[in-house]
C-alpha cells in the first residue's frame, strides 16, 4: 500500500519536473509590464523622467544612446535616441528563457516619441 502510494508521488513529481521542463516558469507577463508602462509614461515626457520612472519599476533603464546599428527583430532603431530596458527571466525552462525588451524612441528635442515592448527568446 506504501509502496503503490510512493510510486504515485513519483510518478507525479517526474510529471511536474517534465512539464518545467519544456514549458517552464513565467514570472512576469508581458501584458502587465505593457499596462504598467502605459498609466505612467506618455509622449512628451523627457528620457530623465522616462528613466526615472523606469528605475523606480526595478527596470534598469539605459542612458540616452544614439547606437549606429540597433535592430530587434523586425524593430530598427538605428540613428535614433533610445532608452532600453530590459526585464530579464519572464519566462523560463530548462532548455530557453525570455527577457521582455522596452524601447524607448526619443526626438532630438529629447521628448519621447514611442516605445515598443516584445520578448527575445534565448536558448534552443
Amino acid at each position: 500500500r506504501h509502496m503503490k502510494r510512493r510510486h504515485v508521488i513519483g510518478g507525479l513529481v517526474v510529471l511536474l519536473l517534465g512539464y518545467l521542463v519544456l514549458f517552464g516558469v513565467r514570472t512576469t507577463r508581458i501584458e502587465s509590464l505593457q499596462s504598467a508602462v502605459s498609466q505612467s509614461i506618455h509622449a512628451g515626457m523627457s528620457s530623465d523622467q522616462v528613466r526615472g520612472l523606469l528605475a523606480t519599476r526595478h527596470l534598469d533603464p539605459s542612458p540616452l544612446i544614439r547606437p549606429e546599428v540597433m535592430v530587434y527583430g523586425r524593430h530598427d532603431y538605428s540613428n535614433q535616441n533610445v532608452v532600453v530596458s530590459v526585464k530579464r527571466n519572464t519566462w523560463r525552462s530548462l532548455l530557453s528563457s525570455e527577457a521582455v525588451y522596452l524601447i524607448f524612441v526619443f526626438d532630438d528635442e529629447d521628448k519621447l516619441v514611442r516605445w515598443d515592448i516584445f520578448p527575445i527568446y534565448t536558448g534552443l
